[in-house]
């Protein structure tokens, strides 16, 4: 069964490492990834889409959002970083 997970992450917080992990480990598991900042939202389907988003939203919050069937799993070592 699919899942739907999200959490809030500074932008400040999420780099490019944290970014491609993030990215490999959801293409593996062949989740869905989506990300919203401020009223933009993208559906990402490739690492150059990511990166791109992040490098226009760089003073924003992240929403990121994981559909598939590990999305909490996934997001779980991000939630550290997460906004209050």
């Amino acid at each position: 069964m699919s899942q739907i997970y999200s959490i809030r992450i500074a932008a400040k917080a999420l780099n490019l490492h944290k970014l491609i992990s993030l990215y490999e480990k959801c293409q593996q598991a062949q989740h869905r990834i989506y990300v919203y900042s401020k009223k933009t939202m993208c559906s990402i389907k490739n690492i150059v889409e990511l990166e791109t988003f992040r490098l226009t939203h760089l003073e924003s919050d992240y929403l990121i959002v994981v559909e598939g069937k590990k999305a909490q799993d996934l997001l779980q070592p991000f939630e550290k970083e997460t906004v209050s």
